[in-house]
């Protein structure tokens, strides 16, 4: 009796573990890391909110206990890392189509291309950001956020020099207005880069796209014989260059100060202009009104005669889904739902990054009015077609890293303008050789 006992005990005990082990799949708690880039605290906390509210509607629906880990402060350094690693999180952002291509190569990207069926994503995102998710005929990554490069400025500092947007047409009228600027003794145009190294390809995004937009989209695919050696990038260039020796860019010392040196001068009123790009307002939002009030934003003039001006436009950011996951169909969920419209208020709120589709304009109606000026601006250089090519979004990746390296050796005197498009023009045909494919929309 003794042994049948102890027999029946561990049947009993096995069949349980069975059972528990059978539904352990739905039950137990999983946990799904989402990486993001994001550092401030506001912006942290809107994640969070939403992420977590997207496991909490997957679970409900799938009967699933997946937890939220959400990991911040992960730029690429860290990201590139961890992607040659055992430790891949299973939802992250990288920077750009650029980076997405060479991920891809490696092998590292989960294949969207159910999720974006299941949830429609060619019919919802704007054509040019669809067209930047598919390599290959498969879908690899959500573009988020639609950013562009633009000229914030101080009212004030603009009305005492006797200046208007309006005015600032032009390469004369710009340069007048930065010489008086520097004559008042303020600092024309403000930008710092020693922590935030690529902040130099905000300007370069501008100036070259002002270079020529035809030119420099030819460029980058490889079909124009000078390419990067044109004399039009040459002249662009030079003139980059002059305005950082005349003191008009941030005293000659933007790859020298901080991106927070740049903000506290302009918002303390010792700048007329800040270069920074429409997502701009993480600094601004949290400004006193009577801070915010005084800024204003516009695009940059022209600086040729070839180009009216326009904004260069970029993708926010790249979210992904590492190949190697455990948690797929969450993960397609949470990329997919993201881009509903009742997030993309909250988003916009806290200075995040939207999904590029188009968006009823009542998400807009809680932000300051300069925001709303800076999405209207956005939104029409969208409707328009007016609109350029950022580095970051467009350029091949080793060839972008040279562009916001190299200028600084160049301000520096450390390095011939001709010997630094040179090494442009062979980066780019070595990174089209090697397979680079560039995604370029036609703009007008």
């Amino acid at each position: 009796m003794k042994k049948k006992g102890i027999l029946l005990l561990i049947m009993l005990c096995s069949f349980g573990i069975l059972f528990a082990n059978g539904q352990s799949e739905k039950t137990a708690k999983k946990v799904i890391e989402i990486s993001s880039n994001v550092t401030e605290e506001g912006q942290i906390a809107t994640q969070q909110k939403i992420f977590s509210q997207l496991v909490s509607e997957y679970n409900q629906k799938n009967g699933t206990s997946y937890e939220l880990r959400l990991v911040t402060g992960q730029g690429m350094d860290i990201t590139n890392t961890r992607m040659s690693s055992n430790d891949k999180p299973d939802i992250f952002t990288i920077d750009s189509p650029a980076d997405v291509n060479r991920y891809q190569k490696d092998g590292l990207l989960l294949d969207l291309t159910p999720y974006a069926k299941q949830y429609d994503w060619q019919g919802t995102l704007f054509d040019w950001a669809y067209k930047l998710a598919v390599i290959n005929g498969k879908v690899y990554t959500l573009p988020f956020g639609y950013e562009g490069m633009v000229m914030w400025y101080n009212k004030d500092i603009m009305k005492e020099l006797g200046l208007t947007p309006e005015s600032l047409t032009n390469l004369t009228s710009f340069e007048m207005a930065l010489e008086k600027a520097k004559d008042a003794g303020y600092i024309p145009m403000m930008l710092g880069s020693q922590d935030w190294p690529w902040a130099q390809e905000w300007y370069l995004s501008i100036l070259f796209s002002y270079t020529g937009r035809d030119l420099l989209k030819n460029t980058i695919e490889g079909k124009d014989a000078q390419g990067w050696n044109n004399e039009a990038f040459k002249k662009t260039v030079e003139l980059a260059k002059s305005w950082n020796d005349k003191g008009y860019l941030a005293d000659g010392k933007s790859y020298i100060l901080t991106s927070d040196d740049a903000i506290n001068a302009f918002t303390s009123g010792k700048a007329l202009f800040k270069i920074e790009g429409t997502w701009a307002p993480y600094w601004i939002i949290p400004l006193e009104k009577e801070d915010y009030e005084k800024i204003g934003v516009m695009l940059h003039p022209a600086i040729n005669n070839v180009e009216k001006p326009h904004m260069p436009l970029a993708v926010g950011g790249m979210w992904c889904a590492s190949a190697s996951t455990k948690n797929a169909d969450i993960s397609g969920y949470i990329l997919s739902n993201m881009m509903r419209d009742e997030f993309q208020g909250m988003f916009l709120e806290s200075g995040l990054d939207i999904a590029p589709k188009v968006i009823d304009k009542k998400q807009f109606a809680n932000l300051s009015p300069i925001v709303q000026d800076m999405w209207a601006m956005v939104n029409t250089a969208l409707d328009e077609g007016s609109f350029g090519y950022t580095t970051w979004a467009f350029y091949p990746p080793e060839t972008r890293l040279y562009a916001y390296e190299g200028i600084v050796d160049v301000y520096d005197g450390k390095l011939s303008i001709d010997d630094y498009l040179a090494e442009m023009q062979r980066l780019n045909t070595k990174e089209l050789n090697e397979g680079f494919v560039p995604v370029i929309p036609s703009a007008k």
